[in-house]
């Protein structure tokens, strides 16, 4: 090799100063195989690269020209026939065709990294129970996961075979809270007893973690709330991660969500300051004080929302809205 050539090379990635680059990801200039950051190419001297190698005549290009063409380039993503899969949330389960025609439709390419593939070997390639597509031994290792859709429609927590990315993915949301069953899954509950059980408990808690609140002697009982993923009691709407929906699903959950019930209910009924903000049926004027988080016992008027006992509720005879009313067409008479 032309020992002039080298000098030359090694004089021109010395004479470069990295620190200008600020390199937040890697692009390969075009024309010199250099890396270069897409987002500090204007601010390296111009000509960016377009020295003249020893006997390879001119390849001079303006900055503002290589800079475009850079720039045009990164910006592609994969190619007109394949795209690498991209991070998303997938709420449903996957059709699943014939091996045949899903490879058909991703051109016979992995669907991970867009290797060809002939058609008499497709049977080697391994299918992605959350993308729905196939790939490669390379971008799939066997690896298996929960898959969110097979939860949300079936309550289905058998793991299932997913390529490289979709196990990474799946993991790296695992503990986040996303899901919203009122938006998703919204008949999963009338099909999984413990979910129900645990969206019971979880209502009851948000009703009396409001009187709670109000009191000023409920530090220490407000604390047993801790306990409990706080997206699922202090947000609303309360999300549900895929780790909450496999702990209703073993129980452990509802066992926490029910000592946190009793021991506020305990606070309550031993604390004057909610006694005082509890209600007494006016159907039957017992004197037990009711509060509106006692779903089993408790029903609230949907219009003045007052407390009555269950078996003692009447429709639309409510003495709180009849006194309402009274008092506002006493206002208006003249």
């Amino acid at each position: 090799m032309n020992v002039s050539f080298i000098v030359f090379i090694l004089f021109y990635f010395i004479s470069i100063d990295y620190n200008t680059l600020n390199i937040q990801c890697s692009c390969c200039c075009f024309h010199c195989c250099h890396f270069l950051n897409c987002q500090a190419v204007n601010r390296l001297p111009s000509p960016l690269c377009c020295r003249k190698l020893p006997g390879a005549g001119s390849v001079a290009e303006s900055g503002g020209r290589l800079t475009e063409e850079i720039r045009l380039r990164t910006r592609m993503r994969g190619s007109l026939s394949w795209a690498p899969p991209r991070f998303q949330i997938i709420f449903t389960v996957q059709p699943t065709p014939r091996r045949s025609e899903v490879v058909a439709l991703q051109h016979f390419l992995c669907a991970g990294c867009g290797t060809e593939a002939e058609p008499r070997y497709i049977k080697k390639l391994r299918y992605c129970d959350y993308l729905g597509r196939y790939f490669c031994d390379c971008c799939h290792s066997g690896s298996e996961a929960v898959i969110p859709g097979r939860v949300l429609s079936g309550w289905d927590f058998s793991r299932y075979p997913v390529s490289d990315f979709s196990k990474q993915l799946l993991d790296s949301v695992w503990h986040q809270p996303l899901f919203d069953l009122s938006c998703v899954g919204k008949s999963l509950c009338s099909r999984a007893k413990e979910l129900d059980k645990f969206r019971e408990l979880q209502e009851q808690l948000l009703g009396i973690m409001k009187l709670l609140k109000a009191c000023r002697l409920s530090a220490s009982v407000m604390t047993e709330f801790e306990q409990l993923p706080a997206h699922l009691i202090f947000e609303q709407p309360p999300l549900f991660s895929m780790d909450d929906l496999l702990l209703v699903k073993k129980g452990q959950l509802v066992v926490q969500a029910r000592a946190v019930l009793h021991a506020a209910i305990s606070h309550v009924e031993n604390c004057e300051l909610c006694l005082a903000r509890g209600f007494i049926c006016e159907f039957c004027r017992d004197r037990d004080i009711i509060f509106p988080f006692q779903r089993d016992i408790c029903r609230r008027c949907p219009v003045c929302k007052a407390c009555f006992h269950k078996h003692c509720f009447v429709e639309k005879r409510c003495p709180k809205c009849a006194r309402i009313q009274s008092r506002k067409k006493a206002q208006t008479d003249p």
